[in-house]
């Protein structure tokens, strides 16, 4: 499932990696959700969105509820990256620097605590399995993949008894490894959270970390191993590892380029493909992981217009494009032109 790789290689690779260091080893401070009452004057002058010479970046001006000026700078980000995304141009940290606030798909104490979520999400998962056991599920071609992918028998036995999406969230941290040399070291969410820790800067979440586990651990048991077994083809078959290669790619070509129309393209492309093939099961995955996150995060962006000053967001970029986004629910709510 297209849908599900790209969203976990971007957005949740930090959660792959923290997932990873603790199987190896073996909430939100979310924006304010104060409701603010605008004042007519505010709540009838709708904010201007204008796109901005640094790639991904936006900047919505308005007024706040007093009637003073507000603005929310928007920089779409990649989850995974390498040098040439830097330097980031000068507008864009300016931005950042000035902001009253600066907010991220999750909150700088949620991502510093991401090992320990991932930790108890396996534990989580053990007991929810009940006893099951993966491997009762699989043919015994696909046990031997299992076994040769995570490098030994041992290996997979240490997951064998949790839900089939541990399995599944580590074959795609080795495809990942093996498909790209893009790293979230590299990526802008990672530049940009370790800019708020050097300037002991607050980071407030769009998401609530309940939210993106929600996503990680979405479906039923059955359901998880269909995409168990697809990512165990995906990691095996030689053709399915290079359509992946070509797919982060261009994904990451379009980044690198500022192309919107061409990344909005291929994620609107590859959410229709998706739904084509697993019918309901993907049109509900789909909206989980963008609509109606893309619906909350406006009502968020309503709030920052709201309550004043300057707001600094940065987060993935393909919530900000095609059908269905962030700025298709801001103009839906009447909240920009």
């Amino acid at each position: 499932m297209f849908i599900r790789k790209k969203f976990c290689k971007s957005l949740f690779i930090l959660f792959a990696v923290a997932f990873v260091l603790c199987t190896n080893s073996f909430a939100k401070e979310s924006a304010s959700s104060a409701k603010a009452s605008a004042s007519e004057k505010a709540s009838v002058q709708k904010a201007s969105l204008s796109k901005e010479k640094p790639r991904f970046f936006w900047k919505i001006s308005g007024v706040d509820k007093n009637g003073n000026p507000s603005f929310v700078y928007i920089q779409g980000t990649i989850h995974v990256g390498s040098k040439e995304l830097y330097p980031l141009d000068k507008e864009v940290l300016d931005a950042f620097n000035n902001a009253d606030r600066i907010a991220g798909e999750l909150s700088k104490d949620d991502m510093q605590n991401m090992q320990f979520y991932a930790m108890r999400l396996v534990q989580e998962s053990f007991l929810k399995a009940d006893g099951k056991k993966v491997s009762a599920c699989l043919s015994p071609e696909e046990i031997e993949t299992m076994n040769s992918l995570l490098g030994s028998p041992q290996a997979f036995a240490m997951i064998d008894g949790a839900e089939p999406w541990v399995a599944a969230l580590t074959l795609l941290e080795k495809t990942i490894q093996e498909t790209t040399e893009l790293t979230y070291e590299y990526s802008v969410d990672n530049y940009f959270l370790k800019l708020a820790n050097d300037a002991a800067r607050k980071v407030v979440g769009l998401d609530d970390i309940q939210v993106q586990i929600d996503i990680l651990t979405f479906g039923t048991y059955e359901q998880q191993l269909t995409i168990l077994k697809s990512s165990i083809k995906e990691c095996s078959d030689e053709k399915s590892k290079e359509e992946t290669r070509v797919e982060l790619k261009a994904l990451y070509d379009a980044y690198l380029a500022g192309d919107v129309e061409k990344l909005a393209s291929i994620s609107d492309a590859s959410n229709e493909s998706d739904i084509a093939e697993y019918g309901d099961f993907g049109e509900e995955y789909k909206k989980l992981v963008y609509d109606k996150r893309n619906e909350d995060w406006a009502k968020d962006i309503k709030e920052f217009l709201e309550n004043g000053g300057s707001t600094f967001i940065y987060a993935g970029a393909a919530h900000w494009v095609g059908k269905n986004s962030v700025f298709d629910y801001l103009r839906k709510q009447g909240t920009i032109e």
